[in-house]
């Protein structure tokens, strides 16, 4: 996503193909992005604008429940599991071994970091970041556009766009998030 000529290599035996060259190809493909930034939703809509269609990604190892329905674009990483009445919106992207609770919502274009885990009956904001290793404890509320750092201990509900780190999880900055 950085470099055209980056195109030139192959990934697991795959052409590589740069986004604007790929346009012809909408009937035939399905996309997914797999950026690990809630900053993906641009390149997103600009595919969703050529009129492309995105695919759901599950690893075979992670566990979701039948009564959890994943949105267009979602990816979800090795040992995750994902529990019942839940609801993950639009390209959501779910990084390894990732747990969430039971009748937790996330929205569009969160990210979920290596190791989060989200207890039951949360609200995931859109467009947030959940950082590796970070705990957030029942029934809370994370902000539209709100970053939890990396192994934070999430308490109190998370104003939108704000960033909290430690344990327990302080606001460290109010004005931060993409949103």
């Amino acid at each position: 996503n950085h470099k055209r000529e980056d195109t030139a290599l192959n990934l697991a035996g795959l052409s590589v193909l740069w986004h604007e060259d790929i346009h012809h190809m909408t009937s035939s493909h399905l996309l997914i992005c797999m950026l690990g930034t809630a900053r993906r939703r641009n390149w997103i809509e600009q595919m969703a604008q050529a009129q492309f269609d995105f695919t759901t990604l599950v690893h075979p190892s992670s566990v979701v429940s039948a009564r959890t329905p994943l949105s267009p674009g979602v990816s979800i990483d090795a040992g995750c599991v994902i529990a019942g009445y839940s609801k993950i919106f639009d390209h959501v992207r779910i990084g390894r071994n990732v747990s969430v609770g039971h009748h937790t919502e996330i929205g569009p274009y969160a990210t979920l970091h290596p190791g989060s885990i989200v207890s039951g009956n949360c609200r995931i904001g859109t467009q947030t970041t959940i950082g590796t290793g970070s705990v957030i404890i029942d029934g809370l509320t994370i902000g539209d556009g709100a970053f939890v750092a990396a192994g934070a201990v999430v308490t109190k509900d998370v104003p939108p766009r704000a960033m909290v780190a430690g344990n327990p999880a302080q606001i460290k900055r109010s004005d931060y998030g993409p949103i």
